[in-house]
């Protein structure tokens, strides 16, 4: 009897199993220092270990076929900090960047919970500095678009209570539309967010992307975003740039920022690459600017380890509260037209991804 129930919950269990699972991520820690920053405008040396180049985070996601060119999928990823422990780069919750379940075939892929806006992910695609955390594409994102995403979506970045649809490769073309739910009685469109993302990789080494969200909340404001860029590799090399616009309209205060970025990069050896960015960022409500340069270098110590060193320089007139880099360590704050900060900053951290 009891080799029964063996043989039975092995069965159960060899059953329950018969998906695939991963687990994974990316710790990223590092020390950044500023000339000047906060409101003080004072220098700053600080630990960051939220992630400097990569979001330090992690995941468990699998997927399960049903037959016929049918998947069964889930991915749940946390954002957190080697400072403390704690929650970073997410909602603040558990699985706070990714808590989604779905179902693909040929035809594409449906998903439902938490996710990635599109829009932010096609930004990010034409990156000069390939997505890092510091003083690149994410922290022009939260300078540019974080401010006019509203409804359901935190920073423009993490679309909560979504449904998504994401194309299969079409011959290079490829696409994701989301339409996250405000879930208000008597007004289904308030607090709502709808974002896409697009991309074309049909011919050698070249890139277009393409994006932009609709926010709404529930009084009436609305936020716009688009954007559209290109890289293309040669060699060892690639160039990049790409361009973002965000709009209020509404009861919300009427704001346009706009950010033209330029730069690319270069395979120095198999094990070491720099990538250099030019980032102007205009307010054309207040007449403010952030104009900041940034060089990033890369040393690969394996194929899931690496050092980097970074170095910037900003040029706040005007702008506010600016991020220089997505866990906002070195922001500097500038008052009125007449007050311009400058600021410079190096970072020096490791990551490692399992």
């Amino acid at each position: 009897m009891n080799k029964s129930l063996l043989a039975i919950a092995a069965l159960a269990a060899s059953s329950a199993y018969a998906q695939s699972v991963q687990i994974g991520g990316v710790l990223d820690g590092g020390v950044a220092t500023y000339s000047k920053a906060g409101t003080t405008q004072q220098s700053q040396t600080s630990f960051n270990g939220s992630g400097l180049d990569a979001p330090t985070s992690f995941f468990i996601k699998g997927s399960e076929d049903l037959g016929s060119g049918w998947k069964a999928n889930f991915e749940l990823e946390s954002g957190i900090s080697l400072a403390n422990g704690g929650y970073a780069n997410s909602t603040g919750a558990l699985f706070g960047r990714m808590a989604y379940a779905g179902l693909s075939t040929n035809y594409g892929a449906v998903n439902f919970g938490l996710q990635m806006d599109p829009a932010f992910l096609s930004v990010l695609d034409t990156d000069p500095n390939g997505g890092s955390e510091y003083a690149a594409g994410v922290s022009q994102w939260l300078n540019t678009a974080r401010a006019n995403a509203q409804g359901t979506s935190v920073s423009g970045i993490f679309d909560q209570n979504a449904v998504s649809y994401s194309t299969p490769n079409l011959n290079g073309f490829s696409g994701t539309v989301l339409y996250s739910l405000g879930g208000l009685a008597g007004n289904s469109n308030a607090n709502s967010h709808t974002s896409l993302g697009a991309k074309f990789a049909g011919f050698p080494g070249l890139l277009i992307s393409v994006g932009g969200f609709l926010s709404k909340n529930a009084t009436g404001g609305t936020g716009t975003e688009y954007n559209a860029g290109a890289s293309y590799k040669f060699g060892k090399g690639i160039l990049a740039a790409n361009y973002i616009e965000t709009n209020t309209t509404g009861n919300l205060v009427r704001n346009k920022i706009t950010s033209g970025n330029i730069g690319g990069g270069y395979e120095l050896t198999p094990a070491a690459s720099v990538t250099a960015g030019y980032y102007d960022i205009e307010n054309k409500t207040t007449s403010g600017s952030l104009k900041t340069f940034s060089i990033i270098g890369h040393y690969a110590l394996s194929k899931t380890t690496k050092l980097y060193l970074g170095a910037q320089n900003a040029k706040n007139i005007n702008f506010g509260t600016a991020f220089l880099d997505a866990g906002g360590v070195g922001t500097n704050v500038s008052n009125s037209p007449a007050n311009t900060v400058t600021s410079a900053g190096l970072v020096l951290g490791i990551a490692k991804a399992f």
